[in-house]
């Protein structure tokens, strides 16, 4: 039986139409939730990702742009996308609190305002978040 909700970073929504180590792992997540969210930057975000695997990696830029196009679809039909806007102030002052960037705080919002728990391949994060009150509502593969 699915877990209610689960608030998916762009890391893992990558992962899950671009192939790396944890691809599978990430699946499994998005299939154990029935509910998905993620924040409006994952759009720029795993653009980014496409941009990366183009330009650093030279990856096929039709074939990674067809990806592309996948992933985006499933952040606008699959999943709710919470804005920004909406954010933007649970957010500033968890980056404040926590002098982490603005755009890991929104997902932080996010699971916050939403009462639930976040994804993340972030493995930078995870670290970051060890020792804060937002460890207990971060699902990772890691080992930390």
């Amino acid at each position: 039986m699915p877990d209610s909700s689960i608030v998916l970073d762009s890391s893992i929504i990558a992962a899950i139409f671009f192939p790396e180590p944890y691809s599978d792992w990430a699946e499994k997540i998005v299939k154990k939730h029935d509910i998905l969210y993620t924040v409006d930057t994952a759009f720029a975000e795993v653009a980014n990702v496409a941009w990366k695997r183009i330009v650093i990696h030279g990856h096929d830029e039709d074939k990674t742009m067809s990806v592309l196009g996948d992933a985006l679809e499933f952040i606008s039909e699959v999943c709710e996308v919470l804005t920004t806007f909406s954010l933007h102030k649970e957010a500033i002052k968890i980056a404040v609190s926590n002098r982490m960037p603005i755009y890991d705080a929104l997902f932080l919002a996010a699971l916050s305002i939403k009462n639930t728990k976040l994804a993340t391949l972030d493995k930078q994060l995870v670290r970051k978040l060890k020792l804060t009150q937002f460890w207990t509502s971060i699902i990772h593969p890691y080992e930390i």
